[in-house]
């Protein structure tokens, strides 16, 4: 079945007369005809009476007409969107991001990819580092928000290509009120002891728990989650510190102190896989990210 038989039969349908439908077509009425007879064929039967001066639907053609003719607003409501889509006025995108990243670091991305593409549709998947990451060599999403450690690479899999959209240092946040707020900055000594809430899929918590290790340093990992409000609001309500990147907890309006002897950066990175393909949107996503990992100027006070 051809879209151009469809289109034949619907206009005869509506006009009940196929000169009417070939002048309307401006097709040649024969070329018309040879185009029902093969539809008619295909679904096996007649799909009008042809009579001198009444030409109607017969049973068979009654029942195809509605199924014929949402056919054809398929076929051209796909031919549109295929020509939004070359023409970037439409999109989607299924973005994967790791749970220990915070939602105001990747956001400002997308919204860039918005203001470019109207018509783009956005999916955001959360969760581990290692799920994310099959994730995106399985093709379930189109780029991935990963949080690589430092010194550490990406070694799982040797086809990925990450773009540093954000870094920061990691922090001790508490809760108002709590004894840090008296301190200019933290050293993991503070920490002995201390009840310590975890961010669940974070790799970082590996190097915090072994550099603790090594000093001697009892890390009390008191409680756990991998969601970034409920952290936020178990640190708040006093059950913990948290060993947190400072935008997090600037974010989060949680007071923190600099972690002094513990120089661990949180570094945000867009990654898609070498070698695929890039959609008009994916293409405008990793140039967003492009210009947010260009390093910034110095402000004019500064230079001046």
């Amino acid at each position: 079945m051809e879209m151009h038989q469809v289109r034949y039969f619907l206009a005869v349908a509506e006009h009940l007369n196929f000169t009417r439908a070939a002048e309307r077509l401006h097709v040649a009425q024969p070329s018309l005809t040879r185009a029902i007879q093969k539809l008619e064929d295909e679904l096996g039967g007649p799909l009008f009476r042809r009579e001198r001066v009444h030409t109607h639907l017969t049973e068979l053609g009654r029942l195809m007409r509605p199924h014929l003719q949402a056919a054809l607003e398929a076929a051209e409501t796909a031919k549109r969107q295929a020509q939004s889509f070359r023409k970037r006025e439409t999109g989607q995108l299924t973005i994967g991001a790791c749970s220990s990243i915070a939602a105001e670091t990747g956001a400002p991305l997308l919204a860039g990819v918005s203001a470019e593409i109207a018509g783009l549709t956005l999916q955001v998947e959360i969760g581990p580092a290692d799920r994310v990451e099959d994730w995106l060599i399985a093709g379930d999403v189109d780029a991935a928000l990963l949080a690589p450690l430092d010194g550490v690479p990406v070694v799982r899999h040797e086809r990925f290509d990450l773009r540093r959209i954000a870094e920061d240092l990691f922090c001790v946040a508490f809760a108002p009120g709590h004894r840090f707020e008296a301190l200019t900055e933290v050293v993991l000594e503070n920490l002995d002891g201390e009840p310590l809430i975890v961010r669940l899929g974070c790799r970082h918590e590996e190097a915090i728990a072994a550099a603790m290790d090594a000093r001697g340093i009892n890390r009390v990992a008191r409680h756990s989650s991998g969601d970034e409000r409920w952290l936020a609001s178990l640190v708040r309500q006093g059950l913990g510190c948290i060993l947190w990147p400072e935008s997090i907890a600037r974010a989060r309006s949680l007071p923190f102190r600099p972690l002094a002897d513990l120089p661990l950066r949180h570094r945000v990175a867009l990654t898609t896989v070498a070698g695929r393909r890039h959609s008009p949107a994916l293409a405008a996503l990793v140039r967003q990210a492009d210009v947010a990992g260009r390093p910034r100027p110095p402000d004019a006070a500064r230079v001046a």
